[in-house]
């Protein structure tokens, strides 16, 4: 944890902690979904009930986003007791009408400080755009992060979205292996590295969250690891060499790429304390 003015600020690793207490409270939840009877992959009903592949995999990653704002509940108990949501309009602060305002008796004083204000905000602007400019495949030229940053546009995510769809379109020619439990398995981890990615989008990209975004990118990274190793273990049975090379190459490249970006997100967290 870190102090920034009068705050502190999680760092990753405290967001992991939170993230796996609060994990382990609402497994509760997940157990309702996955009935004990039914210990077949969720996605696979997904798989049923929608009309395309794609539309399968954006189920499943939108049914895993909603179990992971629970992980965040608006709780009025963690707020201050004093504190009021909406202040009374009375008790704002007003300017002292007889001595005047304090910046308007400091004169030019008060430009200076405006000026050296606005043009750190526009530093801390460039740094993120250049700390995510390698990681968007649609940037405009002109605008801030926030007025153009989509999920569909965060390459890390669509590559390990379109993954999951064309590993189940290559189910359709090989029907035997959605029998198999380490192919069920790699579709699996492929689809969770999607939905942890989604997750690390929603929390946002302001620093006191930044590392809640981090602490999600990690897992994403960590089922690509066990992607990899479930993929290893279909090298021949049942999979070809040329379907295992180019499953291999995809899953490769991704878990690559989002090492790569974690780095540069903390990166640009450490810069910013």
């Amino acid at each position: 944890m870190y102090s920034f003015g009068d705050q502190n600020i999680w760092d990753e690793h405290d967001w992991e902690s939170h993230i796996n207490e609060m994990t382990r409270r609402h497994e509760k939840l997940r157990n309702l979904i996955e009935t004990d009877h039914d210990k077949s992959p969720r996605w696979l009903e997904h798989l049923k009930n929608t009309p395309t592949k794609l539309d399968a995999v954006d189920a499943f990653i939108e049914e895993e986003l909603l179990i992971e704002e629970s992980h965040f509940p608006m709780d009025e108990e963690d707020m201050d007791e004093d504190e009021e949501l909406f202040p009374d309009e009375e008790d704002e602060w007003e300017p002292d009408e007889e001595n005047g305002d304090l910046f308007e008796e400091q004169g030019e004083g008060n430009d200076l400080y405006d000026d050296e204000e606005e043009e750190n905000d526009h530093q801390d602007d460039d740094d993120i755009e250049n700390l995510f400019e390698d990681i968007f495949e649609d940037e405009a030229a002109e605008a801030s992060l926030y007025d153009y940053t989509s999920l569909e546009n965060i390459a890390i995510y669509t590559d390990a979205r379109d993954l999951s769809a064309d590993l189940l379109v290559f189910s359709d020619s090989h029907p035997g292996y959605m029998s198999h439990p380490g192919f069920l398995g790699l579709v699996s981890d492929t689809l969770i590295i999607s939905s942890k990615l989604a997750a690390a989008y929603s929390m946002g990209f302001d620093l006191e969250v930044l590392g809640a975004n981090i602490a999600y990118c990690k897992k994403a990274l960590a089922r690509a690891n066990e992607a990899l190793e479930h993929l290893q273990r279909l090298k021949d049975d049942p999979l070809q060499a040329s379907e295992y090379y180019d499953i291999h190459r995809r899953l490769f490249e991704l878990r690559n790429n989002i090492a790569i970006h974690i780095q540069d997100t903390r990166r640009f967290f450490n810069s910013q304390l």
